[in-house]
């Protein structure tokens, strides 16, 4: 956090007079994030053993940006970012029937969404090159889970997360920037505390 506030302080004062985009631009953004935290804190929060070799999958935080240029500094518009993680894994438990030993197999799936729709406000802070476009950016929106645990195929829990509680607002603060292609499409980056911490994402201006 001190680090990207430092980060966000420093591009203060590199900023220049040139800018790529004006006053009543449109900006659609289309994105996709990493690393996907969803998947990666399964293994912890959902309490998998040790002892199974999970297969896990899942989109990381991906989603569609749509901007407007209320001024030559200022842009506000709605984020939608959804992700998507699932682990399935198999147990064999001895259990003890009849007098005998037996092997028990059960098959479970953990499948986890998170969408986030989130108004958002970026300011410009110009650079030396019209064609680099770089911005400091905030966002607050909804948070929306679902979990559902399978076993056997069949459908044994549908809460939110283990704890059954999910905040329901979402944040982001974020550094970003772009390079113009040409007129209209530009190739950029985003560093951020709320959702992915690196973002790649594809713009067009209309």
């Amino acid at each position: 956090m001190k680090i990207l506030f430092s980060l966000i302080l420093s591009l203060f004062c590199m900023s220049g007079q040139a800018q790529g985009f004006f006053s009543g631009n449109f900006i659609l953004n289309a994105y996709t994030g990493y690393p996907n935290i969803l998947k990666v804190s399964m293994p912890t929060i959902e309490n998998i053993p040790d002892n199974v070799m999970p297969d896990y999958t899942g989109l990381a935080p991906s989603g569609l940006r749509m901007m407007y240029m209320i001024t030559d500094d200022v842009s506000f518009g709605v984020d939608l970012m959804y992700g998507t993680a699932s682990a399935s894994y198999t147990t064999n438990d001895s259990i003890f029937f009849n007098g005998n030993w037996e092997v028990q197999s059960n098959s479970y799936l953990i499948k986890k969404q998170r969408f986030r729709p989130q108004f958002r406000f970026d300011l410009h802070l110009g650079s030396k090159d019209p064609s680099f476009d770089q911005y400091i950016g905030l966002a607050f929106g909804g948070n929306l889970r679902t979990r559902e645990i399978w076993q056997n195929n069949i459908l044994v829990n549908q809460n939110p997360n283990d704890e059954n509680l999910v905040v329901p607002v979402s944040l982001r603060t974020c550094y970003g920037f772009r390079y113009f292609l040409d007129y209209h499409f530009c190739l950029g980056g985003e560093l951020g505390i709320g959702g992915p911490i690196m973002q790649l994402s594809l713009s067009y201006r209309m």
